[in-house]
């Protein structure tokens, strides 16, 4: 009996045989864009999703931000909404921060990006570590149960813990450059906010280990250029004690690796984790899958491998499938990988190649493979 979409995922990212490629294809910016703009093709009006992608014969990914409730003690939260900025206002016993984010067009009318991050100077120190060590996170799996039902044996929600402790201090506290200047100019309060992050990012993580997800995200959004000077010290000790306590609950680690990984490919062997999603190969950075499989053979399930651009209109079709074709040789006798998109589907994409893929692994993708 054929597996399902769901048991090839799994099997993969257990790095288990399965008769097939698995594919998990993330179309989400693709979709929220064109509901958004009310452009989905004719066919495709009012369907979900999940419809499209069964439509399209591919298996399904659908992302969840949280799996829990955030709540905060003695703060007060003021939310300001001036379209297409929303203003959000943490006042603390001991200052106040401000978050500013912005609706972007291009991706729908519900993808909102920071243009302001909490962190503007030392003195906004105390009121981030006040809000952190006062924040209460009650466990929510009800939506993902709700999507869960919907995808049913067609795929997987991916949702964990979003970033790492030094991440987060990064990425959302205060925007990468301000960051390296706090790292060097006042060390001990960034660690402060680090050790802060971690005690928040373990409650995370206890909520994730009783959840129903099987390959939580434990990080992701990473770059060589940014990430390397601090890898090491920071990130992997983190990666590897949430994955040895993922793995005791039964469930495997994944991180989302987007972004030119060069110097970053041997270290991430240290981290134990287990699956790297949203693989994205040359020329969309500076790595081939070739030399992936190479450095990790199949310690890792790399999942991804297709770079975005190849579904926009820029590329024929026949350059579409010699690229795939491709992929397949690279990646034989194809053990430990899942195919996807080098992270998602872009607005412009046709929507038919998602299909493309689905044939072409009929044609050319049970395993083992030989192309």
């Amino acid at each position: 009996m054929a597996m399902t979409h769901k048991q090839r995922i799994l099997a993969a990212a257990w790095r288990k045989p399965v008769d097939k490629l698995p594919f998990g294809a993330r179309i989400d910016l693709w979709y929220n864009y064109h509901s958004g703009h009310d452009t989905l093709p004719k066919k495709y009006r009012g369907w979900s999703i999940v419809d499209i992608l069964r439509d399209q014969g591919a298996g399904i990914q659908l992302r969840l931000r949280n799996l829990w409730k955030t709540e905060y003690h003695n703060v007060e939260v003021i939310t300001q909404n001036d379209p297409p900025y929303t203003t959000t206002e943490y006042r603390t016993p001991v200052g106040t921060i401000t978050l500013k984010t912005v609706l972007t067009p291009e991706e729908g009318p519900w993808v909102a990006y920071e243009v302001e991050l909490p962190f503007k100077s030392e003195q906004d120190y105390p009121a981030i570590e006040y809000l952190l060590a006062n924040t209460t996170l009650v466990p929510d799996f009800s939506e993902y149960n709700r999507l869960a039902e919907m995808v049913g044996d067609d795929g997987i929600i991916i949702t964990g813990l979003g970033y790492s402790p030094m991440q987060r201090v990064m990425r959302y506290w205060m925007g990468y450059e301000k960051f390296f200047y706090e790292l060097h100019d006042h060390p001990s309060k960034v660690e402060c906010l680090y050790e802060l992050s971690v005690e928040l990012e373990k409650k995370r993580l206890d909520i994730v280990l009783n959840s129903p997800v099987e390959i939580p995200s434990v990080c992701g959004n990473w770059t060589d250029d940014i990430h390397t000077p601090i890898f090491k010290k920071y990130f992997v000790p983190w990666l590897r004690e949430a994955g040895e306590k993922l793995h005791s609950k039964g469930k495997l680690s994944q991180v989302h690796i987007d972004g030119e990984m060069k110097r970053l490919i041997p270290m991430f062997l240290e981290t134990k984790v287990d699956v790297a999603e949203a693989w994205s190969p040359a020329p969309m950075t500076s790595v081939t899958t070739t030399e992936l499989k190479k450095a990790w053979g199949d310690k890792v399930t790399i999942w991804g491998g297709i770079p975005s651009m190849l579904f926009g209109p820029q590329y024929n079709d026949q350059e579409f499938d010699d690229y795939v074709l491709n992929l397949f040789k690279e990646i034989a006798p194809g053990n430990s990988f899942i195919l996807g998109m080098g992270d998602n589907l872009p607005f412009d994409a046709k929507i038919e190649r998602v299909g493309r893929v689905v044939n072409l692994i009929e044609k050319y993708g049970h395993m083992p493979l030989e192309v």
